[in-house]
Order: C-alpha cells, then sequence, then structure tokens
C-alpha cells in the first residue's frame, strides 16, 4: 500500500510483524496475530489511533506491504528493497514493529539501503524467549493452536539461538548499518486483556513462578519480547525508549506517537 500527501514530501516506511498484515498500521481492530485478534488485545483501550493515519495527518507519504505470512526474514528484506526503489526519494525513515525491525535490519545490512533513521518498536534483536518456549513446546502449543504449525519455521528462525539472530549481529554485519541512526521503543507491561477479573498473561508469573520467561514479567517484558532484547548493539542509551505498554498497544499508545513523531520531524520534516 502507498499513500502519497505531496509529490516532495518526505516517506515512512512501515514494516510489519510476524504473523500480521500490513493493517496492523491502517487498521488494527481487523488484524489477527496467530488465533488472537487485536481487537481482543485492545478492547481494553479508549482510544485507537493508527499509527499510518497519525503518519497521514503530518502529511508524511506512506508506504507499507503484506510481507508473505509464512515467509522468512530475508525474503521480507528482498521485498523491502523493490518496495524503497520503487520510492523516488532520499527522505525515508523506516518504522518497523517486532520482527519487522529485523527485515529492516538485515535489508540494510544486504541491500544497502539508506534510510535517514530507522525506529524499531518492540524488536527481538536478540531473539525471543517466547520464540523459544513455543519451539520447545510447539506440539503441546499445536493441539491448542493448530495453526501455529504453519508458523513454525519463521518462529524458529525468532529464537535467541538462531543463526539470523546471531549472524546480523556479528561485527562486520553492524558496520554495514552503522551509518544509519538507530532507535529503539519497547514495552515492560504484560498486562492484556481481561476476562472474569483475571489478567491473561499478567498474572502468568504468579502462576508458574520463578521459572516463568523474561518476557512474561512485569517490567522486564512486553509478553512477546523482553526489553533487554529490543535494545539492540547499534541504539545509544538517549536513543532507547522504555514504556509502559505492551507488544500490542504501543502501537497506538499516544507517548510512543510522541517519540516517533520527534525523531521524523528531527531527520524528515515535511517541506510544505
Amino acid at each position: 500500500m502507498i499513500i502519497k500527501t505531496a509529490n516532495k514530501g518526505p516517506w515512512v516506511v512501515l514494516i510489519h510483524g510476524l504473523g500480521v498484515t500490513e493493517n496492523v498500521w491502517f487498521a488494527p481492530l481487523e488484524v489477527k496475530v496467530l488465533f488472537i485478534s487485536f481487537k481482543t488485545l485492545l478492547k481494553e483501550e479508549k482510544e485507537i489511533i493508527p499509527l499510518a493515519e497519525r503518519c497521514n495527518k503530518e502529511n508524511y507519504n506512506i508506504a507499507s506491504w503484506t510481507q508473505d505470512i509464512y515467509g522468512m526474514v530475508d525474503d521480507a528484506a528482498a521485498e523491502l528493497k523493490v518496495l524503497v526503489d520503487s520510492i523516488d526519494s532520499q527522505d525515508i525513515v523506516f518504522i518497523a514493529h517486532s520482527r519487522g525491525g529485523l527485515v529492516a535490519r538485515r535489508a540494510i545490512q544486504h541491500h544497502g539501503l539508506n534510510p535517514k533513521a530507522l525506529i524499531c518498536i518492540s524488536t527481538p534483536h536478540y531473539g525471543s524467549g517466547f520464540a523459544d518456549y513455543t519451539m520447545k513446546h510447539q506440539k503441546f502449543i499445536q493441539l491448542v493452536s493448530p495453526s501455529v504449525k504453519r508458523h513454525i519455521v519463521p518462529i524458529r528462525e525468532l529464537c535467541t539461538y538462531a543463526d539470523l539472530i546471531k549472524e546480523i549481529n556479528r561485527p562486520e554485519r553492524l558496520e554495514m548499518e552503522k551509518h544509519v541512526p538507530h532507535f529503539d521503543i519497547c514495552g515492560d507491561s504484560v498486562s492484556y486483556f481481561t476476562t472474569c477479573f483475571f489478567n491473561v498473561m499478567g498474572s502468568a508469573e504468579k502462576l508458574f513462578g520463578k521459572g516463568i520467561i523474561k518476557e512474561w514479567k512485569m517490567g522486564q517484558g512486553d509478553g512477546f519480547v523482553c526489553v533487554k532484547s529490543c535494545k539492540s548493539p547499534l541504539t545509544p542509551d538517549e536513543m532507547f525508549f522504555k514504556l509502559p505498554v505492551n507488544h500490542a498497544n504501543i502501537l497506538i499508545d499516544n507517548k510512543a506517537w510522541d517519540i516517533v513523531k520527534s525523531i521524523l520531524q528531527r531527520y524528515v520534516a515535511p517541506r510544505f
């Protein structure tokens, strides 16, 4: 999807994560991630303004696409290269959610892309303990949710021990992307929706005790990615932001948008 607001204005390229579509930026309530809908995850939010709508109101041109839902990071990185090549502008910022940040970094490393800045939102730069957990218990999880089976290969790629994670953070690879300013925004809340006074995921630590993964610990993760993994090796402390949000509502959170907006204004302010 490509939305032009001004012929010569700057561009924002939106890169979604695993298991969703580009609608996560445009109409999140219509999106499902595996067997859970964003409508359920966001049902307690008072205000839902899609990030693409916020960018559009600030007069940024917007480009996005839907990745192959069962594809690998390198496949999506190649698709990103094609998309960027179709944009006649040097004023581009990448905004990526979750795995999308790895897609952006891989495209910069492998295809020489040169955005003015890369803004990663809840990206597992060092992999996800939740992916580790899923692989370890995949047989049981598939009994509960058979659709997970089709995502096993791309989920494995996000494990903390995965070859992709190791390679993308090697010194020689980091050299290929250090010219791009890196920003990371993450959440440290595992509170999602409540049902019958039970906080889904937010109560996991009480139920499972000390053995629980960091991704499910309040103050240490957002339900899918832990805080420590959300800071890339190229992100300075002053460009790393932590908010009391989870992996889903960070996309529509006002404070998260304020951070994104300030970065956009710094690197690619619209020209009127």
